[in-house]
């Protein structure tokens, strides 16, 4: 056991049996005992016969029938025009950017041509988010794979302009590139929306053919 010195710790969690779970800026999962130590949860066993189904599997829906193609033509996104709209304002760093037809919901997708280590990935997002808000933190990372590329589900939680927000982003990267696919809503929200945000996720398709 060691004393709680790190800063780092993310004081976001679940209370079970009085012990508090916790998450660092990395993703790593950590548990606050009363007694004011603390300790790394100890990695699940996984048993290597099982082990390809602990990666869940996201999959397009067959009502998302309106497609948008990268400039690059290395990916494409498949939505449901009845309950997104694409934007067509210009942004510095978005190539994509959907808002719900109750405008309580964005989604932006991001693209770049370089690989990043998919371990890395959603500590360096976070790093820049911390430039807005110090405070940012990382509540969740869960293994996955949309339309058959893996990656990575970040939910992280970030203040802008007073207001909290939470982020439900898809990462993911390869030899392609790099993907960053963020929903994201104010915290109130984010539980009536998630279940949208991960079907729009789910329209997202490699081009592997090109």
């Amino acid at each position: 056991m060691k004393k709680i010195k790190f800063l780092i710790l993310l004081c976001a969690a679940t209370t079970v049996f009085g012990d508090e779970v916790v998450y660092t800026k990395t993703g790593k999962k950590v548990v606050l005992k009363e007694n004011f130590t603390w300790q790394y949860a100890p990695e699940p066993k996984v048993d290597p016969s099982k082990k390809s189904n602990s990666v869940r599997s996201i999959l397009k829906a067959e009502d998302q029938t309106s497609l948008i193609k990268s400039k690059s033509g290395v990916y494409s996104v498949f939505y449901n025009s009845t309950l997104w709209t694409s934007v067509t304002e210009n942004h510095e760093f978005a190539e994509f950017h959907f808002v719900n037809q109750a405008r309580t919901g964005n989604a932006m997708v991001i693209y770049e041509g370089l690989e990043i280590p998919l371990e890395s990935f959603p500590e360096l997002v976070l790093l820049n988010v911390v430039k807005t808000d110090p405070d940012a933190r990382i509540v969740n990372i869960e293994d996955c794979s949309v339309n058959g590329v893996p990656g990575k589900i970040v939910t992280y939680t970030a203040q802008i302009k007073g207001l909290r927000f939470i982020f439900y982003s898809f990462l993911a990267s390869g030899n392609f590139g790099s993907i960053q696919f963020s929903t994201f809503t104010l915290e109130s929200q984010f539980e009536k929306e998630k279940a949208n945000f991960e079907k729009v996720i789910s329209g997202f398709v490699l081009n592997r053919g090109l």
